[in-house]
């Protein structure tokens, strides 16, 4: 699946032009992202509890800062997107919240942006590692899930308190990650209130 992705203001252009880069933070542009979170904490919870990957194609691989800051650009603030990954060259993945997931869907089609409609994150075919090529395909399933999995359980760890439980159950829910993985990861200390970041924005590739 392909998609249209229309070519954004880069800072070659703006200096190009002599014009300065809009300042990093901005009070207006702040105003009705930080408006929406802090109504979000009177709310009822909602019933539709759950995160979701949503895959889209990118055409180079870039830090992860710089795609949360494209994703910004084009309506979907950071704030709201709680992962980014990159399951194989060519696409680009972003964990939402399923309250989230249609108005980011429309956010993307508006900006000329296809989603790929059926990506399975443990499918074999994923695998693009030669190392992999010779195994039988059961050993592939169960490496891509694997793989999968470990990336999970990663996350959850930089994840902060209140969102980490709900992701690792809406993951647990989706057969994603084992209840036995998730028992073992937490009870390891690999996941302390010390190691647990306010955010789970990294920049390694």
């Amino acid at each position: 699946m392909s998609a249209s992705i229309p070519a954004s203001t880069t800072y070659a252009s703006r200096a190009a032009a002599n014009v300065p880069p809009r300042p990093r933070h901005s009070t207006t542009s702040g105003v009705p992202r930080n408006k929406d979170a802090s109504a979000r904490r009177f709310q009822l919870p909602s019933d539709n509890q759950g995160f979701t990957y949503l895959y889209m194609p990118c055409r180079l691989r870039r830090r992860y800062s710089e795609t949360r800051k494209a994703l910004s650009r084009i309506g979907l603030p950071s704030s709201r997107v709680l992962d980014v990954c990159y399951p194989v060259n060519g696409m680009v993945g972003i964990l939402v919240h399923n309250d989230f997931v249609e108005e980011a869907t429309m956010t993307l089609s508006e900006n000329g942006i296809s989603l790929f409609g059926d990506c399975d994150p443990n499918d074999p075919i994923l695998l693009k590692d030669p190392k992999f090529d010779s195994d039988p395909e059961e050993v592939r399933k169960q490496t891509a899930i694997m793989i999968h999995q470990n990336r999970l359980l990663k996350l959850i760890q930089r994840l902060r308190s209140p969102i980490r439980l709900a992701v690792a159950r809406s993951f647990i829910a989706q057969d994603w990650i084992t209840q036995a993985d998730h028992d073992t990861f937490f009870a390891s200390g690999s996941v302390t209130e010390n190691n647990s970041s306010s955010n789970p924005k990294r920049d390694t590739e």
